[in-house]
């Protein structure tokens, strides 16, 4: 590993999570990444360094961020609700009808946000052209059978969980989450965030080849995950992409021309570190949630041993993921989103810290790099 050059701005009393950065490069295998976090309201750690196949790394670097978009595609939900125009407790027929069918008639949306909808994978085929359209899959969906009684079981929905929260979003409001986005968070705040991107945005920078993994037993644990159909469907969705050669797929067209809510949001850590700041205070005159949805979002509603696939000690509350052993992000209270490759955006009410770490570099099994900086973060607290 190698030393690399951090740029930016620290705040008194905060080196430790310039530390920690520095560390990524020199133990942890990082080449191209930023870390941001703001305190009340205001930038406290601004810094990056590195550089990609496509030249020297920028603050402004723009990367898919995989998972990371679910957080994202909840603070669009929960302002919706915030606002009266979606109950997360109602049934999801409410909004969408033709949802109600094939034993998914008493499903609520907050079912959907918790994992808890038993549609981790679409069964239907559907191609490329149906992801771009977005029609077909939620109509696919709609008319899909649950692989479990929804509410009383959860699985991770890798990809799904984009278009059932979505859909919602948009026979609520009239608008997709992109939509809403633009519109509601990222031209208020002035975010260089988008669901999808030109792949030759002069910004977009290519995900690296990942580093190798040096644990044998999480290897063959992600392979036996990755073995099991429903797990295979829902990272492929059902055969359009390969879901062995995810982090390759997500530089294509056929990755970023969709609008995958729940996999394919183009970011850098400022505009995340920024728009997790404003779900628990104001920035620059903005604020996105009152506390009280966010006290409500943060009760966990899915953890342990899941319908399919090992316990990976992750929690969820609706929506977020929250504060667990596998993400402990600044303790309890926290809540946020990770990604595959090791992006992590997240923040904490009562201390109104915000955080993100954006990679270019995908992590290997065991990846502490998120983790590192975040306990960096918390001892500076």
């Amino acid at each position: 590993m190698t030393a690399a050059l951090v740029q930016g701005h620290v705040s008194s009393g905060f080196e430790p999570v310039a530390d920690a950065f520095a560390d990524n490069f020199r133990h942890r295998g990082d080449t191209a990444a930023s870390c941001v976090v703001y305190a009340g309201g205001v930038p406290v750690v601004d810094i990056w360094a590195g550089r990609t196949a496509r030249g020297a790394w920028t603050p402004d670097a723009r990367t898919v961020t995989f998972s990371v978009s679910k957080g994202v595609t909840t603070v669009c939900l929960l302002m919706a609700a915030e606002r009266g125009l979606i109950d997360l407790d109602a049934r999801v027929a409410t909004y969408w009808p033709e949802f109600a069918r094939n034993g998914k008639e008493t499903t609520t949306v907050r079912h959907l946000l918790a994992h808890r909808a038993g549609l981790v994978a679409p069964d239907a085929e559907v191609t490329p052209e149906d992801l771009r359209a977005w029609v077909p899959v939620a109509d696919a969906l709609a008319r899909q059978a649950p692989a479990w009684v929804p509410g009383t079981a959860y699985a991770y929905h890798a990809l799904t969980f984009g278009w059932l929260a979505g859909e919602v979003l948009r026979r609520a409001t009239g608008l997709r989450p992109g939509q809403w986005l633009r519109e509601h968070v990222t031209d208020p705040l002035k975010l260089a965030m988008t669901f999808g991107a030109d792949p030759t945005a002069a910004d977009l920078h290519p995900l690296a080849d990942p580093l190798p993994s040096t644990d044998p037993e999480a290897v063959a644990m992600m392979a036996a995950a990755l073995a099991a159909p429903m797990i295979e469907r829902s990272i492929s969705l059902g055969g359009v992409f390969d879901a062995a050669r995810i982090v390759q797929v997500a530089d294509t067209e056929a990755w970023l021309s969709a609008e995958i809510p729940a996999g394919n949001l183009v970011t850098n850590a400022r505009s995340l570190a920024r728009l997790y700041a404003a779900t628990v205070g104001e920035v620059d005159g903005v604020r996105l949630l009152g506390p009280d949805v966010v006290r409500d979002a943060l009760v966990v509603r899915s953890e342990g041993r899941p319908f399919v696939g090992p316990d990976a000690g992750s929690g969820w509350g609706t929506g977020f993921m929250t504060s667990s052993t596998h993400r402990p992000m600044i303790g309890p209270g926290s809540f946020g989103h990770d990604g595959m490759g090791g992006c992590l955006g997240f923040a904490h009410l009562e201390s109104e810290i915000a955080f993100a770490y954006q990679t270019a570099q995908p992590g290997a099994l065991p990846d502490d790099r998120a983790d590192a900086l975040s306990r960096a973060l918390r001892a500076c607290l």
